[in-house]
Formats: C-alpha cells, structure tokens, sequence
C-alpha cells in the first residue's frame, strides 16, 4: 500500500495549476512556464508578420541558459494556450532542434498542421488536456528566422 506524501503538493491538488486564480488554459500554461524558469514574453504583430511565437535558449543574468518563449501579442486565450503549449513541448521534448538552428532561436507559424501523433505537437496537446482545453491541433511549424537585412 503506498502513502501519500504530505510534502506532495500535487498529491493533495495544491499545485499551482490547481489554483482557482488560474482560471484558462494559458493561465495555468503561464503558471507551468513560470515553474519550470521559461521567460515568456510579448512580440509587437508588426514585428512577427506569419509567426504566433519564438522559441529558443537564451541566457539568464548571471549566464545560465533559459528557455524563453515570445508570443504575439494579438494572439486570442485559445490560440495563444495552443502556442505556449507548443513551446514549451519543443523545449522540454526536442531541444536539439534549438541547438541545429543558426541563433538557437525558432519561429512558430501562425497556421495549425494536422494534429501530430508524437513530438512536440504531441506533447503540447497532452499538457493542454490538463489544463482544462480542447484544441483542434497543438502542432505547428517550425521556421528558422532570417535576420533583418
């Protein structure tokens, strides 16, 4: 017989997704994100013609590598949960796509692909059942970034 753990916040539903302040998807994606040290942060729509989102590695202050993920800022709750999810997916589930690309850095399309039935599509749509949301697809594509000329 096991034991539940008093030190388990999770076990006793107390974990910060749990809470009944986070009362969306993205919220509660926020929440995850926040946990886990991602930085997430706003992109101007002027400055991310077909993109939802960025995903890549940076630097925190005192040099150690962060997860960061950009999203646009005219993004509705849905589409905007669907694209933290996505993000977060690829950073958890496939890093050494953010090693292979030149700046580390990747955009996320605006357009929804076919639902994918493993990857990061996969394991966005996973943690959006958990978080409360029904998404039609969680996967989108990746796109490297061409600099400004």
């Amino acid at each position: 017989m096991m034991s539940e753990s008093t030190d388990d916040p999770v076990g006793k539903g107390d974990a910060s997704i749990n809470d009944p302040l986070l009362s969306t998807p993205a919220a509660r994606l926020m929440a995850l994100a926040m946990g886990t040290g991602t930085r997430v942060f706003d992109i101007p729509t002027a400055r991310s013609v077909g993109l939802a989102g960025l995903v890549g590695v940076s630097s925190d202050k005192n040099g150690e590598p962060q997860g960061s993920i950009g999203l646009t800022d005219d993004l509705d709750d849905d589409l905007r949960a669907d694209v933290l999810a996505f993000g977060l997916a690829v950073l958890v589930g496939t890093p050494e796509v953010l090693a292979e690309s030149p700046d580390g850095i990747l955009g996320i399309s605006r357009q929804r692909l076919p639902q994918a039935d493993n990857g990061p599509g996969n394991l966005a749509w996973h943690m959006l059942q958990t978080c409360g949301r029904e998404s039609p697809s969680t996967t989108f594509r990746l796109m490297i970034i061409q600099p400004d000329e």
